[in-house]
């Protein structure tokens, strides 16, 4: 193709809708941009509007139902609640502790509760045995916190004590752990099974 071909075409011959920009053909004119319907950015609006009913938020989406999910949770749970156990009661000496441990047998719970459903585990956790666990590990704390001062002690001074040190330090973790378990339980179960009914939880 000469020059005297390409200005031919340029000026109006069968391709006149295109030109050259750095030796590549473009369109001259942009392609056309699809008209957006205003019913459809209505009915948008009304979706949106229908989440959200007396001041309180719908739900939008459900734990999903999966026979492989379960069967792991199932199987899984137990090593994960000795594994936390073990981080509780040896992690004096080796790595880990009672914050540690807490959280590791907290998230069993967690982890059934994404498998079957946070309102289902809610229904199936004792409100009772929940609170038990921030009893008992107030109840384990403050006993060896101010047990210290009854036998001539100062405050969490474990050497008073007729048990070993390694022994009362791993009996306080024990409490401390299961504040810790207790109150993620209590956060993420509780909190997501009523962000699943709307708020109306309780």
């Amino acid at each position: 193709m000469t020059g005297n071909d390409s200005d031919v075409e340029s000026d109006g011959g069968p391709d006149a809708e295109t030109e050259e920009v750095h030796g590549y053909a473009t369109d001259a004119e942009p392609p056309e941009q699809p008209e957006t319907d205003p019913s459809d950015a209505a009915e948008a609006a009304a979706v949106a509007d229908a989440a959200v009913a007396d001041g309180e938020l719908r739900t939008t989406t459900n734990v999903v139902e999966s026979p492989v999910v379960r069967t792991a949770a199932r199987t899984v749970t137990p090593f994960v609640v000795a594994f936390g156990i073990y981080l509780t009661l040896f992690g004096t000496s080796l790595p880990g502790g009672a914050f540690q441990g807490g959280v590791v047998m907290a998230s069993a719970v967690v982890l059934i509760a994404m498998a079957f459903g946070f309102e289902p585990t809610q229904e199936w956790l004792d409100a009772r045995a929940l609170a038990g666990l921030f009893v008992l590990g107030a109840a384990i704390f403050g006993g060896v916190a101010f047990g210290a001062i009854v036998l001539g002690g100062d405050m969490l001074e474990l050497f008073v004590f007729p048990l070993s040190v390694e022994n009362m330090v791993k009996l306080v973790e024990v409490a401390i752990a299961a504040l810790v378990c207790g109150v993620i339980i209590g956060l993420v179960v509780w909190l997501a099974a009523g962000l699943e009914d709307g708020g109306k939880s309780a």
